[in-house]
This record gives structure tokens, C-alpha cells and sequence, in this order.
């Protein structure tokens, strides 16, 4: 692809709001406190080196799903500050170098939305058909048999008493769905965008964008979908009538368009389908998303051959025309530190995902907290409050070993742990055999090394199960990239290598030295990035 787009070279980092730095004492994270520690990204010393910040919801919002019911998209929810301290966040971020790219979320509204509130104010309301309504069924229940994603919810239908008819949510009760059929529903969400896009953030990341357009006659789902909440349960071949619905493409290209009035920004789509062919239709012909998250690749387990399938499955199904995307951990996932932690192994293991993530053909995404080796918290029940039991992996970062982790002088609004353990920034930020410091390294390297964000990708015969090797090749330079997934030490021999290679950074400590390849041996989750020696050309 041509080289002018710099979301093809970028690593982004997910910040969600709440949980990031609390500037006021209130024990919620704002915009401020994301200001204040922008040197986390760009300091020259010790600075992270990511690219992009993705910034969750801070809209104002009643906090029913935290930030995705939203009701007001033109606005900063008082919680976390004024459009000023966006503004002032936007522009300190951009003169670091910094993009912003914040959430869209089309689907759905807050139920104290004005355009709900007004919807919802009787069957002749000029915004009636701006929501999904239909009439009971012949029993009086639900008109048809679709689910929440949310299986705390149940049906995906609740009953206005007022009005006599039920509306459709695909979340919470509280979080009616849009009406995409609706031509004034794309002109509003138009001018939301343009909202943001003249105010100058780089992008969005698009919620849920597969649910935005259902099935105009509301039909029941097959019987053999009945039960499905969310398109990774839809069987190979099967398509069900509230989600994925063809006619989603022409809804992207008119976001794609609105988008692309404005030069150099950039859509990334939560495209919750796990079928490679299907997820790779939104990106259009160049004219719908830029990228679309990956979610099998998060999905897969400890293993070096899942991983390889799985990314052999996304270079032969992404068209030349887009571009893969990866991430382990974010808002709505068990944290990868959790996931993947097993027999004590969780460390080592994330030093392996960390270059593993960052050595892949494609953009990079991170979560916050993941740089130090964050784990989901514990979350008492009498302080759990999320409609999808996803408290534990939203908790505050840890900015170093004091009380509540340097997150807030007040009371959080979610449990820190009692002493961080080193699992912290300042811990972390000197020790050049930290997560952190190993974080900076790989993105040094990604950012000095072409071939990490431009070259080819080429996956290598290692005969072993546990290893997971790569090649990323330009024309001027070729790397290596070997991961060793098990707890024991492994010996491969890789065919077509030289006999050895320059070592340019382990996951172990240790110099920069030549490294032998014939055979290569790779300690217990060790991984290694080799610069090879260009074969000579014939003259």
C-alpha cells in the first residue's frame, strides 16, 4: 500500500479514561490526568514510543455500560472534564507527535438521549422512526425471538408501556438501537463525525459497526441461531438476522466518506465476526474501514501453532488493498497477563507476546497497563457494577507503589491493589529487564527496522510445535523474528538461514551479539529479533 498511510506504521495505545490518571481526587481518571502524563508516550529518555492513543468513551453518558451509552456524542461528560481539557489534550498530544483517535459508537444511545427521550414521547414523534419499534407479538411478547449480547439482559427487547410497543436494544435495556434504515439517523451521525473531525482528532475507533443495520421485517433468527448473542456464535454459512446484514457496506462507505472529506484520518472497526472471509468484506474496495480488530487472534490459546494459523489465515485472507490489525488485551477482554498466565509462566509469557504483537505484519494495539504486565484486579461483588461482568480488567493503572498506585489522591473507583509488586511504571521505567523497558526496546527497533512495519511477512519451517518463526523482508534488509511458546529450552533448525545472524534484542537480558542459527537454540519462552546478512546479489 502506498506509504503515505500512517496508521499502516503506527502502534496505538488504548487509554480508557476512567481508569488512566485521575488529576482531581475524585477517583475517576479524566482528560487532565491524561495531559499530565503524555511523557509516557513521547519522553525522549523513557518514553513509551507508541504513535496513537485511542481514547474509550468520555461523552457524557448515565454510565450504564460506562461511556457506550451515550447521551450526548457533541460533548465531555463533566466526569472527566470540558471540551477545553479535550482540546488542550488534542493539541499537547499532537505537538509530541502523538495522534488521538477517539470512539464512535452508531449503534445504540443512551435511553436519556434527547433524540430517545423524544422518540420515546409517543408513536407520532418526529424521531419515532429513529429507533427500532414494533409491535408485540399475537401473545404479546417480544415481536421476535433476538437476544441481547449481554446474557445478564436476556431478550433484546423491552416494552414501553406509554407507547404499547417494545423498542430493540442490543445491549442494555438502556441502550436503545439506532435506526440505520433511516436516512436522518446517517445524517445526524454525519455531523458527529465532522463534529470531532473539525475539532481535529485523527480517527475513530467504530463500535460494534456489524449491528448497526438489522433485518428491515424483524424476522426470528433461525432455530439453529435462536440462542446466538453475538457472530462468533453464528455457525460457518449461517448469517443472522440482527447483525451482519449485507446492506452494513453501504452504511461504512457513507462513514468512509465523511471521513475521508477530511485528509489523513482513519477508521478501525470492532467487527465482533470471527470468520476471516467475512471480516474482511468491511473493508470494502478500499472504501469502508481502514482496519478491522482481528478477534480470533485474541481468542487463540498458548500455543505457537494456533498463532501461526491464525496469522497464516489473516494474510491470505486480507485483500492487498487492507491491512491486518492485532491486540491480546482490552477493555471488554480478561486482561492477557490473566489469560495467559499458567504454572507462574505469565511473565516470561508476556515478554514473548509483547514482541510477538509488535513484530507481526500489521498495526499493533495496546491496552493500557499492558506495557507493565498488568493483571485483572479483584473486584469485590459489592463494588462490581458492569452489565457484562467486565469490572476486573478496567481497574487503574499502576503508576507506581504507593496508595492506589499513584492513580488518585481520593478514593478509586475501583480497587488498586494493596502493593503493586513492581507491576508499576516508576518500578518498571529505570530496570532495563522490565516489561517496560522491553516495550521500549521492541518499539525502538520496530520504529528503526523497516521491515517491521513495511516488509513482507514470510512464516518458517522450524519442525517444532513450540516455536513460532517469522520472516519480515524489504529489499534492504531481513529479520528474523523466533518465539519459543514452551517452558523448556528448544533446538530448531530453520531451513534457508545463513549460519548466523546479529542479534538485535531478546527477550532475555542481554547484548546485541552475533548469534548462531545453525542450529538455533532458544531458551524457555525466550524470543529473539535477528537482523540476517543480505544475500549477495549475482553480478
Amino acid at each position: 500500500m502506498d506509504n503515505r498511510y500512517w496508521w499502516q506504521d503506527a502502534v496505538f495505545y488504548q487509554i480508557y479514561p476512567r481508569s488512566f490518571a485521575d488529576s482531581d481526587g475524585d477517583g475517576v481518571g479524566d482528560l487532565p490526568g491524561i495531559t499530565a502524563n503524555l511523557d509516557h508516550f513521547s519522553d525522549a529518555t523513557w518514553g513509551l514510543g507508541v504513535d496513537a492513543l485511542w481514547l474509550s468513551p468520555f461523552y457524557p453518558s448515565p454510565g450504564v455500560d460506562f461511556g457506550y451509552d451515550i447521551s450526548d456524542h457533541c460533548a465531555v461528560d463533566p466526569v472527566f472534564g470540558t471540551l477545553a481539557d479535550f482540546d488542550e489534550l488534542l493539541a499537547a498530544a499532537h505537538r509530541r507527535g502523538l495522534r488521538i483517535v477517539t470512539d464512535l459508537v452508531p449503534n445504540h444511545t443512551s435511553d436519556q438521549h434527547s433524540w430517545f427521550l423524544d422518540s420515546r414521547s409517543g408513536r407520532g414523534s418526529k424521531r419515532r422512526d429513529w429507533y427500532i419499534w414494533a409491535e408485540p407479538s399475537a401473545d404479546g411478547g417480544p415481536p421476535n425471538n433476538w437476544l441481547s449480547c449481554f446474557p445478564a439482559t436476556g431478550s433484546a427487547w423491552t416494552l414501553d408501556e406509554q407507547t404499547g410497543q417494545y423498542y430493540l436494544h442490543s445491549f442494555t435495556r438502556h441502550q436503545p438501537d439506532l435506526n440505520w434504515w433511516n436516512p436522518q439517523v446517517r445524517s445526524a451521525f454525519a455531523e458527529v463525525m465532522r463534529f470531532w473531525l473539525n475539532r481535529g482528532v485523527d480517527g475513530f475507533r467504530v463500535d460494534v459497526p456489524h449491528r448497526i443495520l438489522k433485518d428491515p421485517d424483524l424476522r426470528d433468527n433461525p432455530p439453529e441461531l435462536a440462542g446466538m448473542r453475538r457472530a462468533a456464535q453464528a455457525p460457518a454459512g449461517t448469517r443472522p438476522r440482527n447483525l451482519d446484514h449485507p446492506g452494513i457496506h453501504d452504511v461504512m462507505r457513507g462513514l468512509r466518506r465523511v471521513l475521508d472529506a477530511c485528509p489523513d484520518r482513519m477508521m478501525v472497526g470492532e467487527v465482533g465476526i470471527t470468520d476471516p472471509r467475512q471480516l474482511a468484506t468491511y473493508s470494502g474496495d478500499g472504501d469502508e474501514l481502514h482496519l478491522a480488530f482481528n478477534f480470533a487472534f485474541w481468542s487463540q490459546p498458548w500455543s505457537a501453532d494456533r498463532f501461526r494459523q491464525t496469522v497464516a489465515v489473516a494474510e491470505s485472507t486480507t485483500p492487498s488493498h487492507a491491512w491486518p490489525t492485532y491486540a491480546l488485551s482490552n477493555h471488554d477482554l480478561p486482561r492477557a497477563a490473566t489469560r495467559y498466565n499458567h504454572a507462574g509462566h505469565g511473565p516470561a509469557r508476556m515478554r514473548l507476546a509483547a514482541m510477538m504483537l509488535l513484530a507481526l505484519r500489521g498495526t499493533p494495539f495496546l491496552y493500557y497497563g499492558e506495557e507493565i504486565g498488568m493483571t485483572d484486579a479483584f473486584v469485590p461483588a459489592t463494588v462490581k457494577s458492569d452489565p457484562d461482568g467486565r469490572d476486573s480488567q478496567r481497574s487503574p493503572m499502576q503508576w507506581d507503589d504507593s496508595e492506589h498506585c499513584g492513580f488518585t489522591t481520593g478514593r478509586p473507583w475501583l480497587p488498586t491493589p494493596a502493593g503493586s509488586g513492581g507491576v508499576n511504571v516508576a518500578a518498571q521505567r529505570g530496570d532495563p529487564r522490565s516489561l517496560l523497558s522491553l516495550y521500549r526496546d521492541l518499539l525502538a527497533i520496530r520504529h528503526r527496522h523497516r521491515p517491521l512495519t513495511r516488509g513482507t511477512y514470510e512464516a518458517m519451517e522450524t519442525g517444532s510445535d513450540g516455536v513460532f518463526a517469522f520472516q519480515r523482508r524489504t529489499r534492504a534488509e531481513r529479520l528474523l523474528i523466533a518465539l519459543n511458546f514452551a517452558a523448556t529450552p528448544a533446538t530448531v533448525r530453520i531451513p534457508g538461514l545463513p549460519a548466523a545472524g546479529r542479534r538485535l534484542l531478546s527477550t532475555l537480558p542481554g547484548p546485541k551479539t552475533s548469534i548462531v542459527l545453525d542450529p538455533l537454540r532458544l531458551a524457555a519462552h525466550e524470543g529473539v529479533i535477528v537482523q540476517l546478512p543480505q544475500a549477495k546479489r549475482a553480478r
